[in-house]
């Protein structure tokens, strides 16, 4: 079991808008929720491994090991097309710009960028 002061948590938000933990490059989705407590469970379904927060998403437990490696990567993906999708919301310059600013700026690691979908792929 892991525990939660070395641990690196962040959140992304998935392609269909939900709000998805971020725990030392490893993905955990919203399961259940009760008055007191979320459940996350790893992104990936072959994995068993659990998180347990309060409402406020503090870590009170993880149980499990991963049967994978953590995608540090996949998680520069999702927040480089979370932002692109953002700007492209909110603001009028186009989403080729927009796309090729945001390359620019995020700094993505050299297998990010080779894992990078291109423009058209990016469902915008």
């Amino acid at each position: 079991m892991m525990t939660a002061p070395s641990n690196k948590i962040s959140f992304i938000i998935s392609q269909k808008g939900k709000k998805m933990l971020n725990i030392n490059n490893f993905i955990f989705k919203l399961n259940k929720t009760t008055s007191t407590t979320k459940y996350y469970r790893c992104e990936d379904s072959r994995c068993t491994v659990t998180v347990r927060t309060d409402l406020e998403d503090n870590i009170s437990n993880i149980k499990g090991d991963h049967c994978h490696p953590p995608e540090p990567e996949e998680i520069q993906i999702r927040v480089f097309k979370q932002v692109v999708k953002a700007r492209a919301i909110s603001e009028s310059t186009s989403i080729p710009q927009i796309y090729d600013e945001e390359a620019a700026r995020i700094g993505l690691s050299t297998l990010a960028i080779a894992t990078l979908p291109s423009r058209g792929e990016l469902g915008l």
